[in-house]
């Protein structure tokens, strides 16, 4: 019976955005098409859109029985949005056959709730389910009434996405989640479900290919988990098929889900939003711009108030349409931070334009990234302690970017004279030659940039330039004194 909690947290780990549930990517044969494009940005839900999956098949197995079974009008509908939040209701039908110790026999039953969705990354937020139906045992085949309910929470919330997605990306998920509830079945069980789970893992995007589901064929991009293989859809604005395949100490739990249809709604206002650039330094100006136009008319929206958000900083800024329903506004980009790690990312959010006007609005979603540029570690200057003045002395100089930047370095040589030298990759030595024409002591320094303009310290190295001569006495003497030869002379003939 207890394998009844589990089947409902399969599903409350996907009610947010269809099946984020964990488990294991596996080898898929679908044939990628150099024509698809290779990047897709967060999609814009509305009250209205719906996407129907089931689950078949759905099979857990444990020290305390089986399950094999299917979830049938699996079903969520985003009914309502506000500040930056999707509200979704969620509906499905459950049925099969389990086994637990000397019992066995079938479970029919409903499952409904309500579950959020942050509209600026689709991280999931908390999800109430309950289910009713019943158990009917083998033997005596008496049909008894179960009931169960579970709540699911994460902090932070958990964010399966990274938008926008590229073929090739990797970030980093982690939080930890809380499962409240019980699951009561008359005569036979009164049960808690509560528990807590730490997610700690990487995710990675690592190909597209074209997936056929009930619902159609869809250009979509695998993301891949521990114990997930999923394909996340522009189209659907939703995830097309994913498949659990888990198997450790505890048990086993195998199930696919896949898109039977959905619907995606049209808003009153039809909102377009365009960030130029939309990855970018803290600091550089975006300009954000779109059209507005009567989704039943098609005839731009004019004069028409439009609101611009970034939820995760709550930074806002207002605008309007011009006479062709064209707006642009330009602001400076905010440090963006979101729990997923990837790369030099300081972080990626959902930038809001709503557009209203009269009675009617619309709004659009788009995704903003800023970097993050770690300075070059300071330099390492490897060359002789000592030289020759008038000779060219020769060195070379290292540094290591955490992003793996290429580098230029400032050469300083201690004499008023400095100069650029490369690019050169991150940790490859790059040779430096001066020629110093004094002799003396000689601080040598260096400092590299990055090809984003960060730079390191400086580092040093302190070297001596004696004067560079050649030892002839015989030449130099007489050099020094012209006469002495002369007089040299006179004093053999005298001998």
């Amino acid at each position: 019976m207890k394998h009844l909690g589990v089947i409902i947290l399969i599903l409350i780990l996907g009610s947010g955005s269809a099946f984020a549930a964990v488990g294991t990517p596996q080898p898929t044969s679908h044939s990628q098409s150099a024509s698809l494009s290779a990047s897709v940005d967060l999609p814009t839900w509305y009250p209205g859109d719906t996407w129907t999956y089931s689950i078949d098949p759905l099979y857990s197995s444990g020290e305390n029985g089986t399950f094999s079974g299917t979830v049938e009008n699996f079903q969520q509908t985003v009914v309502g949005v506000h500040d930056d939040v999707y509200d979704l209701v969620v509906s499905a039908d459950i049925s099969g056959t389990f086994t637990s110790g000397s019992l066995s026999g079938d479970l029919t039953g409903t499952i409904t709730g309500t579950s959020t969705t942050r509209r600026s990354d689709l991280a999931q937020g908390a999800s109430i389910l309950a289910s009713s139906g019943t158990i009917t045992p083998d033997f005596p085949p008496i049909p008894l009434p179960y009931t169960a309910d579970v709540t699911y929470a994460s902090t932070p919330l958990l964010e399966l996405f990274d938008f926008p997605l590229n073929v090739g990306d990797q970030w980093h998920i982690h939080c930890q989640s809380t499962t409240t509830g019980s699951i009561d079945i008359s005569g036979l069980l009164d049960q808690s479900l509560d528990g807590n789970q730490t997610i700690d893992e990487d995710v990675s995007c690592p190909q597209q290919a074209t997936i056929t589901v009930p619902a159609g064929s869809f250009t979509s991009f695998e993301i891949a988990r521990d114990t997930t293989d999923g394909w996340y859809s522009s189209e659907a604005g939703n995830l097309v098929k994913s498949t659990i395949d888990q198997s450790d100490a505890n048990g086993t739990v195998h199930a696919v889900l896949t898109l039977q249809s959905f619907n995606r709604s049209i808003q009153p206002l039809t909102v377009s939003e365009n960030l130029s650039p939309s990855v970018l330094f803290p600091g550089e100006s975006v300009i954000v711009s779109g059209r507005c136009l009567n989704a039943g008319t098609g005839t731009p929206v004019i004069n028409a108030a439009v609101t611009v958000t970034i939820p995760a900083t709550g930074d806002s800024w207002t605008t309007s349409t011009n006479n062709n329903g064209d707006y642009t506004y330009t602001f400076d980009a905010p440090v963006v931070q979101d729990d997923t790690p990837s790369g030099r990312e300081t972080g990626s959010s959902g930038v809001v334009v709503l557009c209203h006007s009269g009675s009617l609005d619309g709004y659009c979603v788009r995704t903003l990234t800023t970097l993050g540029n770690t300075p070059p570690l300071t330099p390492s200057i490897n060359g002789p302690a000592t030289g020759k003045a008038g000779e060219k002395y020769t060195c070379a100089i290292s540094s290591t970017d955490a992003e793996h930047d290429d580098l230029m370095y400032l050469v300083d040589w201690g004499d008023n004279t400095t100069q650029w030298i490369g690019p050169s990759a991150s940790g490859a030595n790059i040779t430096a030659t001066h020629t110093y024409t004094n002799k003396g002591m000689y601080l040598i320094r260096a400092m590299a940039k990055d090809s984003h303009g960060a730079e390191s310290a400086w580092g040093s190295l302190q070297v001596k330039m004696p004067l560079s001569f050649s030892y002839q006495p015989r030449f130099r003497f007489f050099e020094r004194f012209p006469h002495a030869f002369l007089l040299l002379r006179l004093f053999l003939q005298a001998k």
